[in-house]
């Protein structure tokens, strides 16, 4: 038996980008529907990160009744469409999705195209593995020589995470022995489940259901590596050389961005509203946690060094495979990602094919 484990697990602390979205009460529920979008039940907060890095909550908005939500981008040639649904994460815990646009292309999709992502597996044994791995697994996550964190960063990083950590993770003292990179998810975690977030894009239920339903062919974009050895990996790991200040200031600053913006984001999504969507799309510098430990030998020995190039083309070529022999094909991606001037979306119209993009 196989075990999939996410990379960011502790064994490999925040290796994917940060991503920033909404916040909501835990019982509200957002339906995406076709037509025109309502507006939400509760008044929209506007808040916005403090200049002196204080983080401030956003007001929560209760999105209620039936809502647009984010249209398909539509991506087409010679007669054949590829339709994606823009996701993002984390998402309100109690967050349900459900499309009727979506839902109509996945009842005539011939195939459904996943996201580009990198995940690790262990084989038989991954339980036993991951115990007798724990204690290695623990000590790599200390400063070495016994340092704290404000031994090894740098005085302003410094304040801000001692403005931070009594807010969301309270008195914890272990926290402060540890390597800033581990540090920084800790903090990230705890601030997103103060937040009522829940990682994740709240879609993939109900989009297996569908799958499942329509019996429609998946076409996985993933790079996959296996950890043989966890505790030989945990040892690697833990005399690599990291920049940890890199990943540990691009955290803070996305969390404070993220925090924010929380409630805008909400809305903006479950509306549809794609302008206000592309206002607090922010690219921040969260890829720079996964490039400091992709770049590790550990990481390589996986196959991570270069993993999210590899995804990205493999997502690619599904696409022109799909375009090329299925009428109606679907695919998932990330926001931040259709919205970006180089995305995968841009080099697909670069290459030729017809792109529409949601009002």
């Amino acid at each position: 038996m196989r075990t999939l484990l996410s990379i960011s697990l502790a064994l490999l602390p925040p290796l994917l980008p940060v991503l920033a979205h909404a916040a909501q009460p835990a019982a509200a529920r957002v339906e995406l529907a076709a037509g025109p979008a309502s507006r939400a039940s509760g008044p929209a907060a506007t808040a916005t990160a403090p200049a002196d890095g204080r983080i401030v909550d956003a007001d929560v908005v209760l999105v209620s009744g039936q809502q647009s939500g984010p249209g398909l981008w539509q991506v087409s040639k010679a007669g054949h469409v590829l339709w994606i649904l823009g996701t993002v994460a984390p998402v309100p815990k109690k967050m349900e999705w459900y499309s009727p646009q979506a839902e109509s292309v996945l009842a005539r999709a011939q195939e459904i195209i996943g996201p580009p992502h990198i995940e690790m597996t262990m084989g038989a044994g991954s339980m036993f593995k991951a115990a007798f791995a724990m204690p290695t697994l623990l000590r790599a996550r200390k400063n070495p020589d016994g340092k704290t964190l404000r031994d090894v960063l740098p005085a302003e990083l410094y304040a801000r995470w001692s403005a931070l950590k009594p807010t969301y993770l309270g008195s914890d003292k272990d926290v402060e022995q540890w390597r800033p990179i581990f540090a920084a998810s800790a903090l990230y975690g705890a601030a997103l489940k103060r937040a009522g977030l829940q990682s994740g894009t709240g879609t993939s239920a109900r989009l297996r259901a569908l799958t499942d339903k329509y019996e429609t062919k998946y076409t996985s974009t993933g790079v996959k590596g296996e950890i043989k050895d966890p505790k030989r990996l945990a040892k690697s790991f833990a005399g690599a050389e990291v920049d940890d200040i890199a990943c540990f200031r691009s955290v803070l600053d996305q969390l404070e961005l993220d925090v924010a913006n929380a409630a805008q984001r909400a809305n903006a999504w479950a509306q549809g509203d794609m302008p206000e969507l592309r206002r607090l799309f922010r690219a921040g510098d969260a890829r720079s946690c996964f490039e400091a430990i992709a770049q590790t030998e550990a990481a390589r020995s996986l196959g991570m060094g270069d993993g999210t190039a590899r995804a990205e083309a493999q997502w690619l070529r599904a696409v022109d495979a799909a375009l090329a022999s299925n009428h109606t094909s679907f695919a998932t991606l990330p926001v931040s990602q259709l919205l970006q001037p180089n995305g995968l979306l841009a080099q697909l119209q670069a290459k030729g094919y017809a792109v529409v993009a949601p009002e």
